[in-house]
């Protein structure tokens, strides 16, 4: 038997205009409102794509991840106009805290010294922390092949908060 669905699409909605904010009004924008709104993959007038906006605020976490905002979220707010069918969007961007490295342990490895696991380390006690290094730096360790393959998972980030530092310890096997 044949099953017919029938569709309605409704209107199609355009880009408008586009603000970015802080989510702390005392604090301001770590990274430049105008950078973040040329980042951005709508332009006023496209379609609305709401998967574009997603890839976006995926793409906005990266980038303040790679400064040390690893808590960093950005929440999207529309404002609907349906006599000229186009959403005005706000990303408010709630930036938290920006995090260090203290310190970096290892646990489990009995073989290894550990400075040639260091060795294979994108990231450095006393620097920001960078996630995308952080990965990069998993990506060398499982190249290196003296281990069982070390996942995101087997990494604990224990935060302090207050001084705004991270220790990571990473468990190999």
């Amino acid at each position: 038997t044949n099953i017919t669905i029938s569709i309605e699409e409704g209107p199609q909605y355009r880009m408008g205009k586009l603000t970015v904010r802080s989510a702390d009004q005392d604090q301001g924008l770590v990274v430049r409102a105008d950078y973040l709104q040329r980042a951005f993959p709508l332009k006023e007038g496209d379609i609305f794509n709401a998967s574009k906006i997603r890839k976006s605020l995926d793409d906005y976490r990266k980038l303040y991840g790679e400064i040390g905002y690893i808590d960093f979220t950005a929440e999207p707010m529309f404002d609907v106009d349906d006599v000229k069918k186009i959403i005005n969007l706000t990303l408010v961007m709630d930036q938290q805290k920006q995090y260090f490295v203290r310190r970096i342990d290892f646990s489990g490895n009995t073989t290894t010294r550990d400075k040639v696991i260091r060795r294979e380390l994108l990231l450095d006690e006393g620097q920001v922390f960078n996630n995308r290094l952080w990965e990069l730096s998993i990506l060398r360790l499982n190249q290196l092949g003296y281990f069982n393959t070390i996942k995101p998972e087997d990494a604990e980030l224990k935060r302090n908060t207050s001084a705004g530092t991270g220790d990571i310890d990473l468990k190999l096997k």
